[in-house]
C-alpha cells in the first residue's frame, strides 16, 4: 500500500490546447513544475457521460452509449516565489497577467503514485481552469491557492513522466504575513481572513470529431474578494464604503467602487500583486456581544477584471 513520499504531482504548459508542452529553457525537453509545497489533489475524476438505451418491451436499459468525455481535477498548495508565476501562466491566458478573449490557457497535469508492485501515472491532457483562488489567507496559517480544472483526455503510464522538475526551494513558501491587503489606499490591519476567488474562467468547445473536446475558450470570468478583520480604527471607513461611499452615514442609492491591492511578498521577493477595483456587495458584524474579538466581514465584487503584476 502506498505511503509517505509515494505520490507525484507536477504540471507542464501546453503551447496550444492539447498540443505539445512548452520548452521555456530551450534545452530540447518539455519543462515541468511543482505547484508548491503541501500540495493535495482535492479531486481527480472522469465522466464518460453515458446515455442509457432502452428497448420496447424490456423493463431495464439494455446498454449505455458514451456521449462525451470530460475529467475534473483540483489542486491546492502553498504559494511559493519559485513556482507561483508559472501557476498563474496556466490560468491567465494573457501572458499570465490577465484574461483576454480567445483560446484559454491549458496545461497537462501528471498525477502518479508508486505502490507495492509498480507505478501508475495519469497524464491529464488539455487541462483548463474553471475556478481559481489565487489567495487564500487565514491568520496564523500558510498562504495557499487552489485551482479547479476540467481536462479533455488522459493517458495511463507505468512510469513517472516529468523529470528535472522545477521545484520549490527552502524559504520561498508564503506564511500568512506575506500578504498585504490595501482597500481604498488603506492597509487592512488585524486581518483575520481574506480570499480572492475567480469563477467561470474557461469552457470546452465540442464537435463531431469524437468524444473529447476540440478546443477551449475563455468563458465569463467573475471575481470576488472576501475579507474579515478585527473591528478597529481602520474599520469604520470600510463600513462607510459598504453604505455607498467614504463618509457615508447610512445606505446610499449608489454604491461606488474603490481600488484594492493584494500583494504577496516572500522574504523580500515580490511574488504577485493583484490590482483590482472592488465594490462592496454585502457585509456583517460578528462577535459583537462576546468575549471574542468583534469582526467585520465584507464581500466585494471585482469590477473591470483582474490585473496581475
Amino acid at each position: 500500500m502506498p505511503g509517505a513520499g509515494s505520490g507525484n504531482l507536477a504540471f507542464g504548459k501546453e503551447t496550444s490546447f492539447m498540443e505539445s508542452l512548452a520548452d521555456e529553457d530551450n534545452d530540447g525537453n518539455p519543462d515541468y513544475w511543482h505547484f508548491g509545497r503541501n500540495p493535495s489533489l482535492t479531486e481527480l475524476s472522469l465522466d464518460n457521460q453515458l446515455q442509457r438505451m432502452r428497448d420496447a418491451g424490456v423493463v431495464e436499459n439494455v446498454e449505455s452509449v458514451k456521449q462525451a468525455f470530460e475529467g475534473a481535477v483540483g489542486v491546492e498548495a502553498t504559494i511559493s516565489s519559485d513556482t507561483f508565476d508559472d501557476v498563474e501562466d496556466i490560468v491567465f491566458n494573457d501572458a499570465g497577467t490577465s484574461f483576454t478573449s480567445g483560446q484559454a490557457a491549458s496545461s497537462r497535469i501528471y498525477a502518479g503514485v508508486d505502490y507495492v508492485g509498480g507505478t501508475a501515472e495519469r497524464e491529464l491532457i488539455g487541462c483548463i481552469p474553471t475556478e481559481f483562488t489565487p489567495i487564500n489567507y487565514t491568520e496564523g496559517g500558510l498562504l495557499t491557492f487552489s485551482i479547479s480544472f476540467l481536462y479533455a483526455d488522459e493517458n495511463k503510464s507505468a512510469s513517472i513522466t516529468p523529470s528535472n522538475v522545477n521545484s520549490v526551494s527552502n524559504a520561498t513558501s508564503a506564511p500568512d504575513h506575506a500578504l498585504t491587503l490595501d482597500i481604498d489606499g488603506v492597509t487592512v490591519t488585524q486581518l483575520q481572513s481574506a480570499q480572492l476567488s475567480i469563477s467561470s474562467i474557461a469552457r470546452f468547445i465540442r464537435g463531431a470529431a469524437g468524444p473529447a473536446p476540440v478546443d477551449a475558450v475563455i468563458a465569463a470570468p467573475e471575481s470576488t474578494v472576501e475579507t474579515s478583520a478585527v473591528f478597529g480604527s481602520d474599520s469604520p471607513s470600510r463600513l462607510e464604503l459598504a453604505y455607498g461611499s467614504a463618509d457615508a452615514t447610512s445606505p446610499e442609492d449608489l454604491v461606488g467602487g474603490v481600488s484594492a491591492t493584494l500583494d504577496v511578498t516572500v522574504n523580500g521577493t515580490q511574488v504577485s500583486t493583484y490590482n483590482l477595483t472592488v465594490t462592496p456587495a454585502s457585509g456583517s458584524w460578528e462577535n459583537v456581544i462576546s468575549t471574542e474579538n468583534t469582526e467585520q466581514s465584507l464581500t466585494w465584487n471585482v469590477d473591470g477584471g483582474v490585473s496581475v503584476a
